[in-house]
């Protein structure tokens, strides 16, 4: 069984409405996107997307995963079950 895509059409249109070129690399649940100066990547672990409900998904990412990603442009934030990391991106 896959992903709900609706998960992802939740958090790519979150995206969307701060963020240019919003690009899902599906099989990694990993979001590349740009600010206009800084390249970002927003990245699940399976756990944390398998298990959040659609609602909470859509909580979550307004009130934790944006602030995140606002605050540390050009980085990657990793968001897993109880936790967000941020991190500097991999080149590859």
């Amino acid at each position: 069984m896959g992903v709900d895509l609706t998960k992802f059409e939740v958090v790519k249109s979150s995206l969307e409405a701060l963020f240019k070129e919003v690009n899902l690399d599906k099989p990694n649940r990993r979001f590349v996107f740009n600010d206009g100066k800084h390249s970002s990547e927003l990245v699940f672990t399976r756990e944390f997307i398998d298990d959040i409900t659609v609602d909470r998904l859509k909580a979550y990412m307004e009130k934790n995963i944006v602030p995140q990603l606002k605050a540390n442009p050009g980085k990657r934030v990793s968001v897993s079950t109880g936790w967000i990391g941020v991190s500097e991106k991999d080149s590859s």
